[in-house]
């Protein structure tokens, strides 16, 4: 990646991001050292709908600007919504893209604490080809003891993506609660001072 014209896209997932959250620091550090960064709210984050997000995700990457400098970093839903995008898109999107603990659920079942919009989502298209298109680079990670999805789960999207994936013991759902305040490897690798594979909190 060009350093001096890097720039980063952050995808945040259902609600949104409260101030401790990992992205948010993210987006400070970023912002600090002078890196263009793009972290829009997408419509209604408590009450996500896939249409709106779709457009909302696909606004970013236009707005993003060359892909080939562009890193990507997507949250829970924030991921789920990317496969859409993704494999609905003819271009590459950018460099390099981190899914950030993608949450699997069962159409028809969704979590009790979760709006009813977000069964909408699933099942995501795994589409390996798409993924291959869009972005130079794609990796996932997760916790092995997510409330929101199994890490059995989460590699079975690696596996059909046909993308790297690493799991972060103890890190549930790669948030605050699970000690995911400020995530130092994340930051580094968005500065491009770490390699993959992400390294956590724990």
């Amino acid at each position: 990646m060009n350093n001096k014209n890097k720039s980063t896209l952050i995808l945040h997932g259902w609600g949104g991001n409260k101030p401790d959250h990992w992205q948010e620091h993210l987006a400070a550090t970023l912002t600090n050292a002078g890196q263009t960064l793009h972290y829009p709210k997408l419509p209604e984050p408590t009450a996500p709908n896939l249409d709106l997000w779709i457009a909302g995700q696909e606004a970013a990457f236009a707005a993003a600007g060359d892909p080939d400098n562009l890193t990507v970093v997507c949250h829970s839903l924030g991921a789920i919504t990317y496969l859409h995008v993704a494999s609905r898109s003819s271009k590459k999107l950018a460099e390099r893209v981190l899914l950030v603990a993608p949450p699997y659920v069962v159409p028809g079942i969704p979590p009790w604490s979760a709006p009813a919009t977000v069964d909408t989502f699933f099942p995501p298209p795994l589409n390996p080809e798409a993924i291959a298109q869009a972005a130079t680079v794609t990796h996932l990670v997760g916790g092995n003891d997510d409330d929101y999805a199994t890490w059995e789960q989460m590699e079975t999207y690696a596996k059909r993506l046909g993308i790297e994936c690493t799991v972060l013991t103890g890190g549930g759902h790669i948030s605050p609660y699970w000690g995911y305040g400020k995530w130092q490897w994340v930051e580094d690798w968005c500065l491009g001072n770490a390699e993959l594979p992400p390294v956590g909190n724990k």
